[in-house]
This record gives C-alpha cells, sequence and structure tokens, in this order.
C-alpha cells in the first residue's frame, strides 16, 4: 500500500512539474501566434484595406476561432473581440494588450491603423522575448523540481 501511495506522490508532483513547464510553452506559441496575426493584419490593411470584421474572418489560430466563435454567436466584432479576450485564462498582460487593441483598432485610416499594428507588435514582441527567456530558464528547471518533490514525498512515505 504504501509503494502505491509513494508511486502516486511520485508521479502527481512530476506531472505538475511538466504541467508548469507547458504552461510556459504555451505562452510563448500564443504569443508567437499573436505577433503572427498582427503581420497578417498589417498585410492585408497595406494592401486590400480590410476592416476588423474581414480581418478576423481571415485569421488563424485559437485566438482567431475563438473571435469567430463569438461573432456566429450574433456579437458585433468589438465585442466579439472583447468575449475572446475574457476568455484568456491567466494571460493577464496579453490579456491587456490585446483588449487595448481591439478597443483602438480600426478608428483611424489605414496608415493610423498600420502604426498602431507597429506599435502593438514591438509590445508584444517585448512579452514574447520575456516568455521565451522564461521558458529556457525555468521549463527544465520545473520538471526537476516536480520529479525531485515527488521523489522526496516518496521517500518520505517508504
Amino acid at each position: 500500500m504504501r509503494i502505491a501511495a509513494a508511486a502516486l506522490v511520485l508521479l502527481c508532483c512530476a506531472f505538475e512539474g511538466i504541467r508548469r513547464s507547458l504552461s510556459l510553452q504555451k505562452r510563448v506559441e500564443f504569443l508567437n501566434e499573436v505577433l503572427s496575426m498582427l503581420t497578417d493584419f498589417a498585410i492585408e490593411i497595406r494592401f486590400r484595406s480590410l476592416t476588423l470584421d474581414e480581418l478576423i474572418r481571415g485569421t488563424k489560430g485559437t485566438f482567431g476561432e475563438t473571435v469567430r466563435a463569438e461573432l456566429a454567436s450574433g456579437c458585433d466584432v468589438r465585442s466579439a473581440w472583447e468575449n475572446a479576450c475574457n476568455s484568456l485564462s491567466d494571460k493577464s498582460e496579453e490579456k491587456g494588450l490585446l483588449s487595448e487593441f481591439g478597443q483602438s483598432f480600426g478608428t483611424s485610416d489605414g496608415e493610423g491603423q498600420l502604426r498602431l499594428i507597429e506599435l502593438y507588435t514591438e509590445r508584444f514582441s517585448g512579452l514574447r522575448t520575456s516568455a521565451e527567456a522564461d521558458y529556457s530558464r525555468k521549463g527544465k528547471a520545473l520538471v526537476r523540481v516536480g520529479i525531485l518533490c515527488g521523489t522526496a514525498g516518496a521517500v518520505l512515505i517508504l
């Protein structure tokens, strides 16, 4: 019975370390997705002069899918964008920046929108750099600490 309990503690702690490491990795992936979306927006505005609604319908990635799902439920584009921002779980910095971007995007001419995209691209690039540094610094350590804590717990149980 003790061996089973010790194995369970080891597995739980190891999985928690892996979960936290994957959380850091997913943040980097999300920020890459947002930067790709902003780049696509700039290209589409520069060459096709699309509106925010038309831009959203052509986006890829999970955030774009969330906004499109909100649009399909009958929301206007600004409400859909805000609802998609609110659906982001623990990404407070990204959530705030995306919300700011959604509120101010589409309120000026094409050149103004391109400058706004450039500004937010820089801000998101800074967040991505920080997230990549966090992941490279903490990713493996979180897994190892989880395994170490699980091992310590297992030894205490035995």
